[in-house]
């Protein structure tokens, strides 16, 4: 229960008198004043009344509700909820952020896990403290936002090198992008090697400093790729001496305590939200015409063609399938080692690329697919796995992705192979049966619910701000 708390002034308040009358049981009491700084916070029941706020929390509704925003799911306890999420919003008002990213979370695709983790860290902050954002870009990419307090732009030297040197080789940039830390309370980036540069005894800037790792070395040679040694060493530069670590998985933060000796107490485990956008379909029967969806970048980690070996294999097993790439060509050679085995196997008329796909237009595609698989050589969450789980997609990937299995458990909507002919084999097993593939698909909402967006975002705030 909520005890002797006070609402300040910041607040334009709407209740109804049986909630002030709820509200005052608890010992709180309420002043009903104009907002501060344009900023306002509005409880209650009425949809159009929220328009009219900077946040709005609504009464039975999983909280909090933005602006302009249509979507809401029930939850018990509702102004409990609300009152102690203003409280946490009250507090955190006037402290400052500075959160340095290498992703546009609005520019060209948005597909890409960097970029949503951006936009929902952004969404997240903006209207809760005075945000500043500084971005790297590459092409002269600007990024507006009214509610974001500034933004700057730093570039990169030689953007398309090899992005370890790359990183390696702009450590000056981190250094202009970060100046004048000492006057933010937090200072937050989504990639270990955008805190390159930064000397290890500089306390005052660790204590202040919140990293999100999203990939590390262990996890680039899982995922085929060829680390330089000082790359590693700075690595461990920055995670032995961040003050919090945010991880999507258990299996990264095994190895940030394995590799670099991390205290454990630093590190959350928060997994990643999901586009509210796709939604759970409903699932019919399954023949011998199915499509097959893989949501992922063209790249060594992807493992691609292990996807079209899938495929082959279904084909010439007189099954009707498509498999449908939802991507990016991060590297241009395996794209052509693609394109070259697709005709080399008359696959044409199965293949299809769905190339930068906006996070707007993924649920219109998700929604004609039937199944979803992964051939990755590694993630440390995956989230478009996990895409394809919240749009309610019997789900097939190689048994190796701990990290799926960390958060998926023995949910019969995910099965697990050894190799790609094993998942072929897998396939046709369900496809066969349609009462177990109308079982995987129902035990799939469970699985959504874990990495709805709302859920990271509660816990993505509480993390940051303790």
């Amino acid at each position: 229960m909520v005890k002797q708390l006070f609402i300040d002034e910041a607040f334009n308040l709407n209740l109804y008198d049986s909630q002030i009358k709820q509200i005052k049981e608890h010992g709180i009491e309420l002043n009903n004043r104009k907002e501060r700084n344009s900023f306002s916070i509005y409880i209650g029941n009425n949809e159009i009344e929220c328009e009219k706020h900077s946040l709005a929390y609504l009464l039975n509704k999983e909280l909090p509700y933005y602006s302009n925003k249509t979507t809401s799911i029930f939850c018990e306890n509702a102004l409990e909820t609300a009152l102690k999420r203003v409280l946490i919003d009250f507090y955190n008002i006037d402290k400052k952020v500075l959160l340095y990213l290498g992703k546009f979370p609005e520019f060209g695709f948005d597909v890409d896990g960097g970029s949503i983790l951006a936009r929902q860290l952004i969404d997240s902050l903006k209207i809760r403290c005075k945000l500043d954002l500084v971005f790297i870009r590459k092409n002269k990419e600007v990024y507006q936002d009214e509610f974001v307090h500034s933004i700057r732009y730093v570039e990169y030297k030689d953007a398309f090198n090899n992005k370890f040197v790359r990183r390696l080789e702009n450590l000056d940039t981190n250094l202009e992008a970060l100046k004048n830390y000492e006057q933010y309370n937090k200072v937050i980036t989504a990639h270990v090697s955008k805190f390159f540069g930064i000397k290890p005894d500089d306390n005052s800037f660790w204590n202040r400093a919140i990293l999100f790792p999203m990939f590390c070395t262990s996890s680039y040679k899982r995922a085929g790729e060829n680390v330089l040694e000082e790359y590693t060493e700075l690595e461990s530069i920055v995670i032995k001496n961040v003050s919090k670590i945010i991880t999507p998985s258990k299996q990264e933060q095994k190895d940030l305590l394995n590799d670099y000796e991390c205290n454990k107490s630093r590190i959350s485990v928060i997994p990643r939200g999901i586009n509210p956008l796709i939604k759970f379909k409903q699932q019919g029967k399954l023949g011998n015409r199915f499509k097959i969806v893989y949501i992922g970048s063209i790249k060594p980690q992807k493992n691609n063609i292990d996807a079209l070996h899938v495929l082959n294999e279904l084909i010439n097993k007189g099954y009707q399938a498509e498999m449908h790439f939802i991507c990016t060509i991060q590297d241009k050679s395996i794209y052509e080692d693609m394109e070259n085995y697709i005709h080399g196997k008359n696959l044409e008329q199965y293949v299809f690329f769905h190339f930068e796909v906006s996070q707007s237009d993924m649920p219109e595609i998700l929604d004609n697919m039937d199944i979803n698989i992964s051939v990755s050589n590694w993630e440390t969450f995956g989230r478009g796995i996990f895409e394809g789980i919240s749009a309610g997609l019997p789900t097939f990937v190689l048994e190796h992705l701990e990290v799926v299995k960390e958060i998926c458990a023995d949910n019969i909507g995910v099965r697990y192979s050894k190799s790609y002919k094993e998942m072929a084999s897998e396939i046709i097993h369900v496809c066969n049966d349609s009462e177990l593939y109308l079982q995987m698909h129902n035990a799939l909402k469970t699985i959504a619910r874990t990495v709805s967006y709302k859920n990271e975002q509660q816990r993505l705030l509480k993390a940051i701000f303790d």
